[in-house]
């Protein structure tokens, strides 16, 4: 049974999301009315704001507007519009704009259809531009060419972001770590790897509580413990977590086929 889950080890969030200003604590946040307006969800006057922001060329606020267009906030949906928005900020050096690009040219969306040379394009200017979730989703892709030598690259891409307690970095090189620690019988590193995808999975890191929850689940790298699977599964597909449904759908499937074979093999 320790295959049939469907969920893997390795989720990488790629939706697009309103950025707020990251570096809020070092000035005074230029964006604090236009977050205020929009957690209140007073969205026209939240777009209002981000168009005087955007006016002066800050290239977060063109990405918001892209995000806004996008999903008919405070203005009229339209996809044409929010896809030159994000193709501005990303014009402006905007990271999280390009990555955004490279997700539509990656999956489709927003009248892309995918293109494999542009999405490594702009995933690529995405990672110069100092965006994360690129360096991170790089570092996979990496990871996934299976060579000693892009193995090495990634490592070195996610040690900064790791030394910041970037959980998705963090995450990326525990499961790397692990599959190296199963596949070289190295328990050391196995184990360091697991305490590390145990403590991200308790403070709420998604991806790592579906990592836990496989483990648990499948009872070959942790003890089979189907009632916490099940536990973690419910609740992360409370959250629409992908594949959480799925991989919860499996655990009740084998928690009940266990509860009829001992059922079976009673006298």
């Amino acid at each position: 049974m320790k295959k049939l889950l469907i969920a893997s080890l390795i989720i990488v969030a790629s939706h697009s999301t309103l950025a707020a200003d990251s570096k809020a604590a070092a000035k005074t946040d230029v964006f604090a009315k236009a977050t205020q307006l929009y957690e209140a969800k007073n969205y026209p006057a939240a777009f209002a704001e981000m168009q005087r922001l955007a006016e002066s060329g800050n290239a977060q606020a063109i990405y918001n507007l892209g995000y806004m267009t996008q999903n008919g906030q405070g203005t009229n949906k339209d996809e044409k519009k929010a896809l030159q928005y994000y193709q501005d900020a990303s014009n402006k050096g905007y990271g999280k704009a390009s990555f955004t690009l490279a997700q539509l040219y990656r999956h489709g969306g927003l009248g892309i259809t995918p293109n494999t040379p542009k999405f490594k394009e702009y995933l690529d200017r995405a990672s110069k531009q100092g965006s994360e979730e690129a360096i991170v989703e790089i570092a996979t892709l990496l990871f996934a060419q299976g060579k000693p030598e892009t193995d090495q690259i990634a490592i070195r891409q996610l040690r900064p972001l790791i030394q910041k307690n970037y959980y998705p970095a963090m995450h990326i090189r525990a499961v790397y770590d692990l599959g190296q620690g199963v596949k070289n019988k190295n328990p050391v590193t196995r184990q360091q790897a697991i305490r590390t995808i145990q403590s991200l999975a308790e403070k709420g890191y998604a991806p790592s509580l579906m990592a836990l929850g496989n483990m648990l689940a499948n009872g070959d790298i942790l003890q089979q413990n189907l009632p916490e699977a099940k536990k973690i599964f419910t609740e992360l597909a409370r959250q629409d977590i992908p594949q959480a449904k799925e991989s919860l759908a499996k655990v009740e499937q084998i928690i009940k086929a266990k509860e009829q074979q001992a059922k079976a093999s009673k006298p």
